[in-house]
């Protein structure tokens, strides 16, 4: 069973060496469906799961995958998923992430778990997917998807999707006495957007991603890792003072602070694409709450 979930008809040519060898092409229809509720995502998981395990070597995390698709307070999550008969050969979604300015709420999406399998790669399925995920965004009033594509779909989101990609941000990880030194790098602007933890519903839920340990101090939300201290997010700087002493510290800094570089842990890089409303990744203060990854 498919669900409820809205679905047409997409006519592609694939490569007959599917079949056979040879240099013609045969044409096959796809069904491209398309997810706007959260019913439609339960219906579908465990497509979901078979593709995310043969795209990326590992099982998908059922309560990682509920935390971020079903039980997201913020509202449902937008998808165009590609079936192959019975087999989902194609998945792109985002989910409503809450950031807001001090003026407005924004109505962003977070782009995750973009997956095509290896058999129908460098078709432009990709392309296709996302287009009409962002199709069905503009239909919906959001304002932008944003996220932190990996390496190996960085290309494909800058010159394929049209995204705004700046220099790639970095993991710095420091002493506690060396991130107080450097606080005056993480301040912002008040027209800047920023995770909306002051909601209580989305706090709540955003802290209690699984297989975390996550701490709020009124305004500043950090997890433990080991001995060491990821910052999740803070309204102010000056915030850093009350975090506990430990082994690390880790923050994501912006790509034009150069002084911490010598701190480096990894880059992680930032982008988006407008879809109501413009989209300038300067307007945005990365911080890893924003991320699904911490």
């Amino acid at each position: 069973m498919r669900g409820e979930s809205s679905i047409f008809r997409a006519v592609l040519n694939w490569p007959a060496w599917r079949d056979r060898p040879s240099q013609t092409t045969r044409t096959i229809a796809m069904d491209i469906i398309r997810i706007r509720d959260k019913a439609g995502f339960a219906a579908h998981r465990g497509a979901i799961e078979m593709l995310f395990t043969e795209c990326f070597g590992d099982r998908l995390s059922a309560d990682v995958w509920e935390w971020a698709y079903l039980t997201n307070p913020n509202g449902a999550g937008v998808a165009s998923l590609c079936y192959d008969g019975e087999r989902l050969v194609g998945h792109y979604a985002a989910i409503p992430v809450r950031l807001k300015s001090d003026a407005r709420a924004v109505n962003a999406y977070q782009s995750m778990t973009t997956m095509v399998s290896a058999d129908y790669r460098k078709e432009g399925l990709f392309v296709k997917l996302a287009t009409d995920t962002y199709a069905q965004a503009r239909e919906l009033g959001i304002d932008c998807v944003l996220g932190f594509p990996n390496a190996m779909s960085t290309p494909g989101f800058r010159n394929k999707l049209n995204w705004t990609l700046p220099e790639p941000d970095y993991v710095a990880t420091l002493s506690k006495s060396e991130l107080l030194l450097a606080a005056d790098h993480f301040r912002r602007g008040p027209e800047q957007w920023r995770l909306d933890l002051d909601d209580a519903a989305n706090r709540e839920w955003r802290l209690s991603k699984p297989g975390a340990a996550c701490v709020w101090d009124d305004g500043l939300a950090y997890k433990r890792h080991g001995d060491n201290i990821d910052v999740l997010a803070f309204d102010d700087p000056a915030q850093f003072e009350r975090l506990p002493e430990a082994a690390g510290i880790s923050i994501l800094v912006p790509a034009t602070v150069d002084a911490l570089r010598s701190h480096l842990a990894f880059e992680y890089q930032f982008g988006g694409i407008g879809i109501c409303s413009a989209f300038d990744p300067a307007q945005v203060q990365r911080q890893m709450g924003i991320s699904d990854v911490f």
